[in-house]
């Protein structure tokens, strides 16, 4: 039996509260908030038997096992801190730390306590971001990716981030360094570090307020990204955040020397992509049928994971932490490298020292 607790009562707590209760074998047995009311009703709605506003207080009653914190990621570095320092195991909401030190300081007392984390890269674990990972390490492209493309949208109609973002002047994402970027794009650049072979590749970005953002007079918000990408001359990626092209594109492009792959975590589509040696005219009408092929065949994947009842919109959530949570019970490395939790923190720092000249 793994004993889960909860720090964060606000919104993105009903997803890990749910999650974690279908995952076998485990159990909630605390929630804490610094709001009292809010820890309440996460209790209430979800039937967990004790609930708190203060974190030690929750350690030393509930003595669990793994503590999730989904609180802003101001608190992050410390609240991970006297967790791991309480003997827990952490599960952190992305984005892992606001700092590249702070995330090295947190991972290496993990190890030296033998505590595992983990971070809410949850996109890492869908069916189709789990169906390539699998497909490159068979060797499918060739070799490790030369190429990577990643895209990452997101609208400010959303109701979680966007609008109360957007209405409130004093929302804690505006005072990160940066700003609604930095609560967001680790997912876009955790799914590139899977797949470099450097840990301190090599940024150069550019950020910059959408012209929606300036009509409203608020640039301070930064909602565009473009980011470049590289490991000295092995693999190279281009990334993209934007809130202008629609909420429904989220891929990643692998380009490798035999082929490449394409994932669309919005849609659950994987499309790998072989070099034909098709001669002539033929390449024109036999490559459009080869494509549509793959997208039937996700259509039939999809259709079936429904059937079989595993397919809820936060199904990579439930899949990493129930990962996560096995990798405690075997003792074994966490379902997410440090180093890759790492190399987000650290492209993230990068980023973010040079958008103050950009934006």
């Amino acid at each position: 039996m793994i004993k889960a607790a909860l720090i964060g009562c606000g919104m993105v707590a009903d997803q890990h509260t749910s999650q974690i209760q279908r995952v076998p074998g485990a159990q909630i047995v605390g929630v804490c908030d610094a709001e009292p009311l809010m820890a309440r009703q996460l209790a209430d709605r979800f039937h967990v038997p004790n609930c708190f506003s203060d974190v030690s207080e929750m350690l030393k009653q509930t003595r669990p096992d793994v503590v999730h914190i989904a609180t802003p990621a101001q608190t992050h570095f410390p609240l991970g801190k006297l967790c791991l320092e309480a003997g827990c195991h952490v599960y952190m909401e992305k984005p892992f730390t606001v700092t590249a030190r702070q995330a090295e300081e947190l991972l290496g007392l993990a190890e030296s306590k033998g505590l595992n984390m983990t971070v809410g890269h949850n996109l890492q674990f869908n069916p189709e971001a789990m169906r390539m990972r699998e497909l490159v390490k068979s060797g499918f492209l060739g070799g490790p990716p030369a190429h990577i493309e990643c895209v990452q949208c997101f609208s400010h109609d959303d109701p979680t981030y966007g609008k109360a973002l957007l209405g409130d002047r004093t929302h804690w994402i505006r005072s990160l360094p940066g700003s609604l970027l930095q609560n967001l794009i680790s997912h876009g650049l955790a799914k590139i570090a899977e797949f470099l072979p450097a840990d301190r590749p090599t940024v150069i970005a550019h950020a910059y307020s959408s012209p929606y953002l300036k009509s409203l007079g608020q640039t301070d918000v930064v909602d565009e990204l473009r980011a470049i990408i590289y490991c000295g001359d092995q693999t190279t990626a281009y990334f993209t955040f934007s809130t202008q092209l629609g909420a429904g594109n989220n891929q990643i492009w692998l380009y490798g020397k035999k082929a490449s792959l394409l994932a669309d975590s919005t849609n659950r589509i994987l499309v790998p992509i072989l070099q034909n040696g098709y001669k002539s005219y033929l390449r024109f009408f036999l490559t459009p049928l080869i494509y549509a092929r793959q997208y039937r065949r996700n259509s039939w994947h999809n259709i079936k994971s429904f059937l079989k009842k595993d397919f809820h919109m936060d199904y990579s959530m439930k899949m990493l932490i129930q990962s996560f949570y096995q990798s405690i019970q075997d003792k074994t490395p966490p379902p997410i490298p440090y180093r890759e939790i790492l190399t987000t923190a650290w492209m993230m720092d990068d980023i973010f020292a040079q958008i103050g000249k950009t934006s």
